[in-house]
């Protein structure tokens, strides 16, 4: 059995003090400084910490080092939050539903400091979109102030701290049309080879429709085919010797929720090796949408155009115009009868499912040198942010979600399957964690009858699997248009 803990609260708020300090006196605490005002965060955190058991019989000394059970000094340790855009793309919902809030990277910050007994290094690191304002995202946030605080506290020791921006291409939206720019960035490419969940021996038709919305077709042909298929990882990802996972639950367009294993999307430097969807209908042997249709199959062309036009050629005059032929498309389409689904937006995505989990399997057998392995090759930790989750038109539209949860795990598979099923979601509709739970190739990430059990500080969860927690109990997201039939609802739950 593998635990899952989930720390429920009624406060669903975060700490606005930029450095994100308890309030409490905790005798384990590393620093001089204290919060003014209560910080439960804080709080669930280390709450959470205990639950999972580690160091019990220290808990609550001086010497009580609850990551020091996976962390040893002299550890290279990253902290992977989920810090996808700078801004909400629906402005009145904010940014707490958006990314992880740095209170909770802090305070496990800190009980990694406290783990590495002043030697080693930390790196907190995501690779967001590629339109996002990394530096506009960290300053408003407080996350590089937290940083330049732990810096001033090691400055000139055996401890390094800094905050990275994995991409290795940023782009700004102008019109409709992305102006893409190359950043120097290290990385590995890593090839799956027939490891791969895209390695089928063959099939053209998949491998030439495979697509990523917004990039020219071209480029991803060339790390996904029926040769290899490859993914441009990030070194400080490959050099870590232990991954805290800090995703922040919530909805999403492609993949129906986005959870722990696909907050690993941020490890790759390259969005061209990505694979998101496959063109055409199901019955043609895609999974972009569910009927034939000459219209979109029309926008598709159109778009592989634009791509083309504006990624390769920067010709961004024609590219516009093709952009304004789309969206003319686009509300004819609207307006019939057909399915409303495109761009794989939709609960028949089959695609995006097999790039989270080829991800999963490198962060847990590549070395350093991105070479696969048989045996895992670095410790893991899930901390999921839900004290505030997004629900509806996540993952850069979503609107706040007071789920009141900070969640914990060390299965990636079995964390997911509890938290979608906490959320609402219909676990049969939800390719990422099939996919996870029967991998194709030799690298599995989790036992083959792993089943999780919850344990919790609320009662009505505690000690149960998530089939066994009565649907009153659920949180029931509202989730994004295209994935409606792959969630319950209060009123259809009762057939779950």
């Amino acid at each position: 059995m593998k635990q899952v803990v989930c720390v429920k609260t009624n406060k669903y708020e975060y700490p606005k003090e930029d450095l994100f300090r308890p309030f409490a006196h905790y005798p384990e605490y590393p620093f001089k400084e204290f919060s003014e005002s209560e910080n439960h965060v804080y709080d669930l955190v280390r709450c959470g910490l205990r639950l999972m058991g580690y160091d019990k019989d220290n808990y609550d000394t001086t010497s009580w080092n609850p990551l020091g059970e996976i962390i040893k000094p002299g550890d290279q340790v990253l902290i992977k939050p989920n810090l996808v855009m700078h801004e909400n793309h629906i402005s009145d919902n904010g940014t707490e539903c958006l990314y992880t809030q740095p209170s909770l990277v802090a305070a496990i910050t800190d009980y990694v400091i406290i783990a590495l007994e002043g030697k080693g290094s930390i790196v907190i690191g995501d690779a967001p979109m590629q339109e996002c304002d990394f530096e506009e995202l960290v300053s408003s946030s407080g996350y590089d102030d937290l940083v330049r605080y732990y810096q001033s506290k090691f400055r000139n020791t055996m401890l390094e701290i800094r905050l990275a921006d994995f991409r290795g291409l940023k782009s700004k939206n102008i019109n409709g049309v992305r102006h893409s720019a190359e950043v120097d960035v290290k990385g590995i490419v890593v090839d799956l080879k027939n490891n791969s969940e895209f390695f089928r021996g063959g099939g053209e038709y998949f491998y030439d429709n495979m697509r990523i919305t917004n990039y020219d077709p071209a480029y991803l042909k060339q790390h996904h085919n029926a040769d290899k298929h490859e993914y441009f990882i990030n070194s400080d990802v490959l050099n870590a010797d232990v991954v805290i996972n800090m995703p922040k639950p919530k909805t999403h367009r492609k993949a129906g929720v986005t959870i722990s294993m696909k907050n690993l999307v941020g490890i790759n430097c390259r969005k061209e090796y990505l694979p998101h969807h496959t063109n055409g209908s199901k019955e043609e042997g895609g999974d972009e949408y569910l009927h034939r249709s000459y219209l979109k199959k029309w926008m598709d062309i159109l778009n592989d155009k634009r791509n083309y036009l504006a990624q390769t050629k920067k010709a961004y005059k024609r590219a516009w115009i093709l952009n304004k032929v789309q969206r003319i498309i686009w509300e004819i389409i609207q307006h019939g009868k057909g399915d409303p689904f495109y761009e794989g937006s939709w609960y028949g995505n089959d695609t995006i499912s097999r790039t989270i989990v080829d991800l999963n399997k490198i962060l847990f057998y590549a070395d350093k040198n991105g070479i696969m392995q048989k045996k895992k090759q670095r410790k893991f930790l899930i901390v999921a942010d839900m004290i505030i989750s997004g629900e509806k038109e996540g993952p850069v539209a979503p609107s706040p979600k007071e789920a009141g949860v900070i969640a914990m795990g060390d299965d990636p598979v079995c964390f997911d399957e509890v938290i979608l099923g906490l959320m609402g979601a219909k676990a049969e509709y939800i390719s990422t964690v099939k996919h996870g739970r029967n991998v194709r190739g030799d690298f599995r990430l989790t036992e083959e009858e792993a089943e999780a059990f919850i344990v919790s500080n609320y009662e009505k969860w505690n000690g149960k699997r998530i089939s066994q927690i009565d649907k009153k109990e659920l949180l029931f997201f509202i989730p994004t248009e295209g994935w409606k039939k792959a969630f319950y609802t209060m009123g259809n739950a009762d057939n779950r």
